[in-house]
C-alpha cells in the first residue's frame, strides 16, 4: 500500500492507525447487524385492537429511526472518519457532544473526556455501546477540528485542551490511503498542509461535485458557523468555495437544530445550477431544503396569495424561464425605480376598487354568518348563499409603458406581477430563511421585494466580480445594508483552478487571486476548426466538458451550435456557478465574462477563435 507522509511522521505512526480504523468498521458493522435485528418485519399486528394498533404505530417510527442510522452508517463504511485529534485536558471538565440528526438524546450521562483523549472527527456522529467512536465535524467538539490551534490549545465548553497533535487521513472504501500529521505540539506547531492538496487531487477523480468535510479550511469554518439568526453577505473570488460553504452551512445549522431544512430555501442562479449540486445535497443529507431559482420564486409567492384570479392561476402554470430572451435594455427597464413607480401608479385605481370589493365581501360575509347562526339555533334550513371572496387579474400586456415581455414567464415578468399584487393585496407571508447564491445578478429592487415578503434570515452569497454586466444586477452588497442589518466576509483563495490557469486570469485581467488549488493545469489556444475534434478527445478522457460562448458575440455562437452533445454547449451566463474538468470559451468576451469562463475549468482551459 502506497502511502503519503509528511516530513514528521514515520512508518511506525502510519501502522499505528491500521487497528483504530480496523475496530471502527468492526463496530460500524456490529451496530448495523444489531439495529436491523429489531424484529419489526416479524411484527404483525390486530388491527381491531386500538391498543395493539398504537403500539405498532410506535414501533414502526423507532424502526424507521433505526433505518436512517442504518443508512448513515453504511455511508459511514467507506469513510468513518478524516481526521483524528490527541488531547490533554488542562481543565478536567464533563462536557457533552451535540446529538446526531438521528440519534434525538442527551450525551452528557456517557461523554465525559478523560484526561488525554483520542477525538475521532467523521462527516457524521458514530455510536457504539452508547460510547461516542467518531464525533461529528458539526459538533462542537468535533468542529475544532478546523482550528488553526495557533496558541497549541482548543477552547471547548469554556475549557482548554492542550493539543498533542493532529492527523488527517485518506479513507476511501474501507482503506487507509493516506495519513498526514499537520499539527505536532513536538514539533512546533502546524506542518505545512499536504493534506489539503492531496485531497483535491483524489476529489477530482471523482468527476463530480462533492462536499469538502475533510478539508474545509478555517476561515472558511467561521463563516459556516456563524449563528442561524445572522443575516450575512458572503464575497469571494470564483474557486473559493462560496457554494460549498452555503450548502455545508445548512448541514451544520440542521444538524445543531438552529433551522429546520424545510424551512429553508436555496435560491439558484438556474436550473443546470440546481442539477450540478445534487450530489452534494445528497452527500450532505438536506435535500429537505427547497431549491428554486428566484423566477420560481416569485411565482410560488403569487400563488400563495388568495385574492389572485384563477385565470392568473392557470397562466402560472406554464414553466418558468430566465430573462435570456429579453434585450438587456428591457431586463434592466423590469427592475428599475421609474417602471415600478409607473405601475404602482397605474394600479392605483385597481388596488381601490379592490379595498371596495374587499370591504363588501367581509359586511356580507358577516351578515351570512349571523343568518347562518340563527339558523342552527333554530333548527331550520338557511338559504343565505356564501358569498365569494373578490379576486384581482393583472393583466401586465395593458400597460404601455411596458416594454415587451413576450409570452413566456420570465423572470422580470413574475417580478412585475408579484410587485403589483403586493401592493395590490399586500405583502405574502414567506417565513423560510433565505441563502441565495450568485447573488451578485440580481437588482437592488428585487432584494427590497424579498425583503419586503421575507420575515426570516437572509444570506447571500457572491462575487461582485462576476457581475456580467457592470448596470444589470446588485452593483455592490454594501447596498444591502439599507434592508438588513448584515455582515459581510471575504475570501480571495482560489481552490477550484488549476495554478497555472489562476496564474493566467490574474495576469490576462489584472487580479489578485491567491492560487491554492494543483499544479498540472494547461492554457491553450485552439481555432474553430479543430474544436468539435477537442471536445471530443476531452470527453474521451472521462472529463466533464464545456463549450461557453458569450451570446453576443454571433459568429461564436453559430461555431458552437453543433456542439451541444450532452448539453455541454452554454452561454457565459448559463454556466456560472458550475466547474468542469475541461473548458473551451470561444469567442470574443468581455473582461468579466472571461472571469467567469475561464474559471469554470478545474484543469484544462483552451481559449478559441476564429483565427
Amino acid at each position: 500500500m502506497d502511502f503519503f507522509q509528511s516530513d514528521n511522521f514515520n512508518a511506525e505512526e502510519i501502522a499505528e492507525e491500521r487497528e483504530p480504523l480496523k475496530r471502527t468498521l468492526e463496530a460500524i458493522r456490529n451496530r448495523i447487524s444489531a439495529l436491523e435485528n429489531d424484529g419489526f418485519d416479524y411484527r404483525s399486528v390486530d388491527m381491531y385492537d386500538e391498543r395493539d394498533i398504537e403500539e405498532y404505530r410506535t414501533d414502526k417510527f423507532r424502526h424507521d429511526a433505526r433505518r436512517r442510522e442504518i443508512e448513515i452508517l453504511e455511508n459511514a463504511r467507506s469513510t468513518p472518519y478524516f481526521a483524528r485529534m490527541k488531547l490533554k485536558q488542562i481543565n478536567a471538565v464533563k462536557r457533552s457532544d451535540s446529538p446526531s440528526m438521528t440519534k434525538a438524546r442527551s450525551l452528557s450521562d456517557f461523554d465525559v473526556m478523560p484526561v488525554e483523549a483520542d477525538i475521532y472527527v467523521g462527516a457524521n456522529v458514530i455510536y457504539y455501546k452508547d460510547k461516542i467512536i467518531v464525533y461529528s465535524h458539526n459538533s462542537p467538539l468535533g468542529n475544532r477540528i478546523y482550528d488553526r490551534f495557533e496558541n497549541g490549545a482548543i477552547e471547548y465548553g469554556g475549557y482548554e485542551y492542550e493539543v498533542i497533535f493532529r492527523r488527517k487521513f485518506d479513507i476511501r472504501g474501507g482503506v487507509l490511503h493516506a495519513v498526514f500529521q499537520d499539527y505536532s505540539k513536538e514539533n512546533g506547531g502546524v506542518v505545512y498542509d499536504k493534506f489539503l492538496a492531496h485531497m483535491l487531487a483524489v476529489k477530482r477523480g471523482d468527476k463530480r461535485l462533492t462536499d469538502i468535510i475533510p478539508t474545509i479550511q478555517a476561515n472558511q469554518n467561521a463563516i459556516i458557523t456563524r449563528p442561524a439568526d445572522e443575516n450575512c453577505v458572503v464575497a469571494g473570488c470564483a474557486g473559493c468555495g462560496k457554494t460549498m460553504i452555503l450548502l455545508q452551512r445548512l448541514e451544520y445549522l440542521s444538524f445543531n437544530r438552529k433551522i429546520e431544512l424545510d424551512n429553508a430555501l436555496v435560491v439558484c442562479p438556474s436550473k443546470r445550477y440546481i442539477e450540478h449540486i445534487q450530489p452534494v445535497v445528497d452527500d450532505l443529507m438536506i435535500g429537505a431544503a427547497a431549491r428554486l431559482t428566484l423566477g420560481e420564486l416569485y411565482k410560488s409567492l403569487i400563488l400563495s396569495m388568495s385574492g389572485v384570479h384563477s385565470r392568473v392561476r392557470r397562466k402560472l402554470a406554464a414553466d418558468v424561464s430566465s430573462d435570456a430572451n429579453l434585450s438587456a435594455a428591457t431586463v434592466k427597464a423590469c427592475y428599475g425605480d421609474g417602471v415600478k413607480r409607473k405601475l404602482i401608479a397605474a394600479l392605483k385605481p385597481v388596488k381601490h376598487a379592490y379595498s371596495a370589493r374587499l370591504e363588501e365581501y367581509r359586511r356580507r360575509l358577516s351578515a351570512y354568518e349571523s343568518e347562518l347562526g340563527w339558523a342552527r339555533n333554530a333548527r331550520v334550513a338557511s338559504s343565505a348563499e356564501k358569498p365569494k371572496a373578490p379576486t384581482v387579474d393583472v393583466e401586465l400586456e395593458k400597460f404601455a409603458f411596458l416594454p415587451p415581455l413576450g409570452s413566456g414567464l420570465s423572470k422580470a415578468k413574475l417580478y412585475l406581477l408579484l410587485t403589483a399584487y403586493c401592493y395590490i393585496l399586500g405583502k405574502p407571508r414567506f417565513d423560510k430563511a433565505l441563502f441565495i447564491d450568485e447573488g451578485q445578478e440580481y437588482y437592488l429592487n428585487e432584494y427590497r421585494l424579498l425583503a419586503e415578503c421575507t420575515r426570516a434570515t437572509v444570506n447571500v452569497y457572491g462575487d461582485e466580480n462576476q457581475q456580467l454586466d457592470s448596470e444589470c444586477g446588485i452593483g455592490d452588497f454594501a447596498a444591502l445594508g439599507e434592508l438588513w442589518d448584515i455582515s459581510r466576509y471575504s475570501l480571495n483563495e482560489n481552490y477550484r483552478n488549476a495554478r497555472e490557469i489562476t496564474a493566467y486570469v490574474n495576469t490576462l485581467l489584472g487580479m489578485d487571486v491567491t492560487s491554492l488549488g494543483l499544479d498540472g493545469g494547461t492554457v491553450g489556444h485552439i481555432d474553430y476548426d479543430g474544436l468539435a475534434e477537442a471536445v471530443n478527445a476531452a470527453r474521451s478522457r472521462g472529463n466533464r466538458v464545456a463549450v461557453i460562448y458569450s451570446p453576443d458575440d454571433k459568429t461564436a455562437e453559430a461555431a458552437v451550435r453543433g456542439l451541444n452533445a450532452d448539453g455541454c454547449v452554454c452561454t457565459v451566463k448559463e454556466c456560472k456557478g458550475l466547474e468542469y474538468e475541461c473548458v473551451f470559451a470561444c469567442g470574443e468576451m468581455s473582461a468579466r465574462e472571461r472571469y467567469v469562463a475561464y474559471t469554470r475549468a478545474l484543469s484544462e482551459l483552451y481559449i478559441c477563435s476564429d483565427k
